[in-house]
């Protein structure tokens, strides 16, 4: 038995059961979320395999890597736990699994464009993003370089551009709803994050260096 600082016991015995409890729950957690993207990275790729298409390639690979990523990264110095980070993460990660082809003949070139472009810069952002990554509002350091330095949350941003290519090849009421409100709850997200992340000093630095959240010169 050890003791604290202010010389009180502590039972080495709880305090490890504590942290493997907690170690238990974050590689649950990551098993999990690294099976459910992993899986529709496999769906993807089965539908590429049957009708090759870049943006369906591009989904593989954007899905392939959160599903690995999920599984080696670092585990967070603070997490948000509360109704707004909750509701905001699910809705803002799954809202966009509610889009819907429509019965349009063919592709658009400019919806192509900012569809691959879109998925680009996700794999981009996600490579730069590395062990960092993740769903609720946390804390594992903080990226600068590469498209971080254009703006603070370059994921989000193309996950807008890639909503944007996908409306143009599939025009309905249903899916500008979808989209629109998947962006509001990218907005929120950005929100929940940032009043986290504001908390230590390396990020507000950084936020002071790179202004923009989500779209250079606009927000």
């Amino acid at each position: 038995m050890n003791m604290n600082n202010e010389g009180n016991p502590i039972d080495n015995h709880s305090a490890s059961a504590g942290f493997s409890l907690r170690g238990l729950g974050l590689a649950s957690t990551n098993l999990f979320l690294a099976v459910l993207f992993g899986a529709f990275a496999f769906a993807n790729a089965a539908s590429f395999i049957a009708e090759p298409r870049l943006s369906v390639l591009l989904i593989v690979l954007v899905e392939a890597i959160v599903a690995i990523f999920f599984i080696i990264r670092r585990d967070p110095d603070e997490t948000e736990h509360s109704w707004k980070t909750w509701t905001s993460t699910t809705l803002g990660t799954f809202a966009p699994m509610l889009l819907r082809p429509t019965d349009a003949t063919a592709d658009l070139l400019a919806g192509s464009i900012l569809q691959v472009g879109g998925f680009a810069i996700q794999i981009a952002a996600l490579l730069f993003l590395s062990r960092s990554f993740g769903l609720l509002p946390a804390y594992r350091g903080v990226k600068t370089n590469g498209l971080y330095s254009l703006v603070r949350h370059p994921l989000y941003s193309a996950y807008v551009i890639s909503f944007i290519g996908y409306w143009i090849n599939n025009p309905s009421l249903a899916n500008a709803a979808v989209i629109t409100f998947g962006t509001a709850f990218l907005v929120w997200r950005i929100h929940c994050e940032e009043a986290l992340l504001l908390k230590y000093e390396d990020y507000s630095r950084y936020a002071i260096q790179t202004r923009w959240r989500l779209i250079p010169a606009v927000w």
